[in-house]
């Protein structure tokens, strides 16, 4: 009895061994069903896949596996497939794309029923609302038909081949007049596409002449010098006038400027010329630091509707030690740009730089210093109060949790992240969080902290505008390569961690536009040289992925601008950014600068940004390491040791 008990139990032993190891096989054996089929699938042979079918119905992939079978014969598939297709599987990243390709065909049929059920301007396909504005006139909706034409019309670039049956209905319909050829050529010339600008101005019927004219401003805007040819002075020829000021600034502003004002004399230039003027001969200027720019932008935007422009002002008076009028300019600012944390901080400097002894500075300054952000760190350190950091995780319910982690987006990307590939799962983790509320980003975002994951969790926390979650935004990615790397090269581990935040987030196969590469975004020339320079192995240009490669050359790069700019972290963040040559450049004739003024009139928008989260998210991590640091040193506050 006793043996044939015991045979029993060991059956039932055996019985859940098999179970588990069939439980904890069938998720690989799907992946390898998932790629077989996915091969063939290529090739163009469906066998596996219906075969595999029952098998792969719950791995989260097999959406991609039914995408790739129903694009294969679209042309031949039912509206009601399709359409059940698209009910189930939508929300995959490239469903968009089969959905553009049936739509097309459904046009192509005149079958408009299905097409405009599923048609939705917000798939940002050219080709669609042009084949829609085709539909509304087709189906009598003229002023919507008209509306449409007009929109897709009034671009500078050349339009999808769908619109052209779509502008030739309108055309013959009395629509398309001169003015709209003309504001269309305009904009051509604008962007540089002269091709198209010189096939519109080719049908203009009375403005032909003016056209040409613009078209060889826009190239050759010394011909300004000769005004005799810019004449008579119509509407027209204040846009072509304009657009050669415009062009000119851009190489010559001396000469621009020189030549602004005796058109301005015998032009009537339009409010919007006038402001586009502002901006370009103005900016140009302002960010060469000349003060000739503060005339150019007061008289052509006094209304202060640009907020560049006026932005700009404020940056120019302030590198001239004009403090009063940089108070005076902040309270006419419009209430969005006057409520920014930017200019509630150079309100409050300015007062205080044109009236030491003025109390309402300090009261200025106090609400600016509970935020957590370079301005608020700067109010902070001018009443010397403590910095805000405001840590405080968003409380969620372990259910709303539980549902994002089931999500089908969700459990895809998180599959793709499994089998390795990081790509396709940032892909689905981006995608789906189109669909998710304020709540549902921030467990997205936490999941992704959970998984180590640090690139899509600080992007979905980013998008979600939940601000004050610090672990999740500022996460200990890679600390001990980090922290030994800045101690090898004797600088601040939290300004290197703050450093590699910016630059890449985290994210260790990151690559620029411009070919910088891994988590500390080095070019390849800069990888060799530095590790060259300081005698570290990198054997193939392919190891600056490798994050602890990229942290230590990044490290020893950063180390070398330091000691160029005498241990100044403003500088030389600016120079990992922007490069040694244009910081330089940007000094001349900077000594008697704070710091603060000298950050706020980098002409760089992405550089003066840059530096001010460095410097921001090195007090971040300074605190995160148990080892404060203030925003900037006593040493890097002015600049009279650079040299």
């Amino acid at each position: 009895m006793r043996g044939r008990l015991s045979s029993i139990c060991l059956c039932l032993f055996l019985s859940v061994i098999t179970v588990e190891t069939t439980q904890a096989a069938s998720l690989q054996q799907q992946r390898q069903l998932y790629d077989e089929a996915k091969r063939a699938l290529a090739k163009g042979d469906s066998g596996p896949y219906r075969r595999h079918a029952s098998a792969l119905r719950d791995y989260p992939l097999e959406p991609y596996l039914a995408y790739d079978d129903l694009t294969a014969r679209l042309k031949t598939a039912s509206n009601d497939e399709v359409e059940k297709f698209l009910a189930e599987h939508g929300d995959l990243p490239q469903a968009s794309w089969m959905k553009l390709r049936w739509l097309r065909l459904l046009a192509a049929r005149g079958d408009w029923r299905p097409f405009v059920a599923h048609y939705d301007p917000k798939m940002n396909f050219t080709e669609l609302d042009c084949l829609y504005g085709q539909y509304q006139l087709i189906s009598g909706q003229k002023e919507q038909g008209y509306a449409t034409a007009e929109k897709l019309w009034l671009v500078g670039k050349s339009q999808h081949n769908a619109c052209d049956a779509l502008f030739e209905r309108w055309e013959d319909e009395g629509q398309l007049t001169e003015a709209l050829r003309w504001k269309r050529a305009k904009l051509a010339v604008e962007i540089g596409n002269y091709g198209l600008a010189k096939f519109l101005v080719k049908s203009l019927p009375t403005l032909k002449a003016q056209g040409e004219l613009l078209l060889d401003v826009a190239q050759k805007p010394q011909l300004l010098s000769q005004p005799e040819r810019f004449s008579p002075a119509t509407e027209t020829m204040g846009d072509v006038v304009s657009t050669g000021l415009r062009r000119l600034a851009r190489a010559n502003p001396e000469q621009a400027l020189g030549l602004l004002d005796s058109y301005a004399r015998r032009m009537s230039f339009s409010a919007e010329e006038k402001v586009s003027i502002a901006r370009q001969i103005g900016l140009t200027l302002a960010k060469r630091f000349d003060p000739r720019a503060l005339k150019v932008m007061a008289e052509y935007d006094p209304e202060l509707r640009d907020d560049t422009v006026s932005e700009w002002r404020a940056r120019l008076l302030l590198r001239l030690g004009r403090w009063d009028d940089v108070y005076a300019l902040t309270q006419r600012f419009p209430e969005e740009l006057a409520n920014s944390n930017r200019w509630r901080y150079w309100k409050a400097r300015s007062l205080e730089l044109a009236k030491p002894k003025d109390e309402r500075a300090a009261q200025l300054y106090q609400p600016v210093a509970g935020e957590r952000d370079f301005y608020g760190f700067l109010s902070a350190d001018r009443i010397q109060a403590p910095y805000k950091l405001n840590h405080q995780p968003l409380a969620l319910d372990p259910k709303l949790i539980q549902k994002v982690r089931n999500t089908a987006g969700i459990r895809r990307a998180m599959e793709f992240h499994a089998r390795g590939q990081i790509v396709d799962g940032r892909r689905e983790w981006y995608h789906v969080s189109r669909l998710f509320s304020r709540d549902e980003l921030v467990a997205q975002a936490r999941l992704a902290y959970e998984m180590e994951w640090y690139f899509p969790a600080i992007r979905t926390i980013s998008q979600a505008k939940y601000w004050d979650d610090l672990d999740i935004r500022f996460p200990m990615a890679h600390r001990s390569s980090l922290v030994n790397a800045a101690k090898a090269r004797e600088i601040h581990p939290s300004w290197v961690f703050a450093i590699t935040r910016q630059e890449s987030a985290f994210m260790a196969d990151a690559r620029s536009h411009v070919g910088a590469t891994g988590l500390m975004q080095l070019m390849p020339a800069t990888a060799k040289e530095t590790a060259k320079r300081f005698g570290i192995p990198l054997s193939s240009p392919q190891q600056v992925l490798n994050p602890n490669i990229n942290i230590q050359l990044g490290a020893a790069y950063l180390s070398q601008i330091y000691g160029q700019f005498n241990g100044n972290r403003v500088l030389a963040s600016a120079a990992y950014n922007a490069g040694p040559g244009r910081v330089r450049q940007w000094l001349k004739n900077a000594d008697h600068l704070p710091f603060d003024v000298w950050v706020e009139n980098i002409p760089f928008d992405e550089t003066r940004q840059y530096v001010q989260n460095v410097l921001t998210y090195s007090v971040i991590y300074g605190q995160k390491l148990n080892s404060p640091q203030p925003l900037v040193e006593w040493h890097e506050r002015y600049f009279d040791n650079q040299r």
